[in-house]
């Protein structure tokens, strides 16, 4: 538990490396031929999971160096932690074996959906769960080529780990996409990252196509500052005083990049720096925000949406109930607790403006970083200290969020 005094953040900060990007290179690394160097990976939770998942599928990791070339040849079990990345992008590539690999995970990761892979699985392959939740989970390869079909509104994860596995396979493939592809910035990730190690797909109308007998070409690579965790900062430096953001390229592929221009559009000043961003103390105004491509920049700009003058309208925002938590419900409690008027459906919610936040509170991170971040950047503008429960759990995406908070001006114990 952490309580926090109401305080400004300034002066410069290098954001921490992305953590989608960081999966992407490791994974992709662990699938070449050769030895790979991988520099500024996460440090954070998930990327741990994934590396000793790997690492569980024969993989040699030590730093930065990882010696790809997979092997399995006895049963393993795999703890995704709390990781739906790790989870979701390793069972195709585990049923690239004929060994059975079982997945284990903790807190609500045994709960989110894996329907998706076991409807495109059950019938041909071995995918088996307990009826109530979805982990333990056991599987066995080996993956045959072919044609799969799954919706596109769920979670692009699905997606993104049938692009790593599939240009492995002996036969082309092809990925269909039955419903509107939402959080086609992650997409754009895994090709981009995909390219890079030599694997060539082709994306048109809805339909993914593959080819098979392709091999992942080892080299140097680096990851870029992420936006996701920016966002957070982004807002800090809009509601208090001027911060410089470093290590943020310009040109990247990232959908929370998205943060910048939803910032803009609010009348939020955010000025373009070498290596990044500076932003700049602002009076912001309510818009209409449809969240449903950018579902991590939730919480964070309903923290922002709270503080503008006017309404801000959030549209798709179900997306936010399939997370760590339902960030949706998670935001609108803890955001009433601080005094703010939320109206709310299923799939959207109004907040309304207030000048500052009320103070001598207590929040719940609901055991969700991005919830404990977005409410640790709400202090800044509350009348008095606010208190979070389970601070800690910014290790899985953000671990040095707290010293930075700190560094920066944040006051809390």
């Amino acid at each position: 538990m952490i309580t926090i005094t109401p305080s400004a953040l300034s002066g410069s900060i290098k954001i921490v490396s992305s953590k989608s990007l960081s999966h992407r290179y490791v994974i992709a690394s662990s699938l070449a031929n050769g030895l790979s160097q991988v520099y500024n990976i996460l440090d954070s939770d998930d990327l741990v999971a994934t590396k000793n998942a790997l690492i569980q599928l024969g993989v040699c990791i030590q730093n930065q160096q990882i010696q790809g070339g997979m092997k399995l040849e006895k049963p393993v079990t795999i703890d995704c932690k709390e990781s739906g990345s790790t989870l979701r992008f390793l069972i195709p590539i585990a049923m690239l074996f004929d060994q059975e690999v079982t997945f284990i995970g903790e807190n609500k990761l045994p709960y989110r959906t894996l329907q998706m892979y076991e409807d495109m699985f059950k019938e041909n392959y071995l995918f088996k769960h307990d009826e109530d939740k979805f982990l333990p989970l056991t599987v066995k390869g080996p993956l045959k080529s072919g044609t799969f079909e799954l919706r596109g509104d769920v979670s692009s994860q699905f997606i993104t780990g049938l692009l790593y596995a599939l240009p492995l396979l002996d036969g082309d493939s092809k990925i269909v996409i039955t419903t509107t592809l939402e959080s086609i910035g992650y997409i754009h990730l895994t090709l981009d990252v995909l390219k890079q190690f030599g694997i060539q797909i082709d994306f048109k109308d809805n339909v993914f196509y593959v080819s098979g007998n392709q091999t992942y070409q080892a080299g140097s690579y680096e990851v870029e500052g992420d936006y996701s965790g920016a966002a957070f900062f982004i807002a800090a430096g809009i509601i208090g005083e001027k911060l410089e953001l470093k290590g943020l390229r310009k040109d990247s592929l990232q959908g929370d990049q998205e943060m910048i221009d939803f910032v803009k559009q609010m009348g939020g000043k955010i000025l373009e720096i070498e290596d990044g961003y500076e932003v700049l103390p602002s009076i912001t105004k309510g818009i209409t925000i449809d969240i449903g491509q950018t579902p991590d920049l939730g919480p964070i700009l309903m923290v922002l949406a709270a503080l503008s003058e006017g309404k801000t309208t959030f549209l798709n925002a179900s997306r936010l109930r399939i997370k760590e938590s339902d960030r949706l419900e998670a935001m609108i409690q803890n955001l009433t607790i601080l005094g703010v008027r939320v109206e709310s459906s299923n799939d959207s919610c109004t907040i309304y403006g207030v000048k500052s936040f009320l103070g001598n509170k207590k929040v719940s991170s609901f055991k969700d970083h991005r919830i404990a971040m977005a409410m640790a950047i709400a202090s800044i503008r509350a009348e008095g200290p606010i208190t979070i429960d389970e601070e800690h759990v910014v290790s899985k995406s953000y671990p040095s969020f707290f010293e930075e908070f700190k560094r920066l001006g944040g006051s809390f114990k």
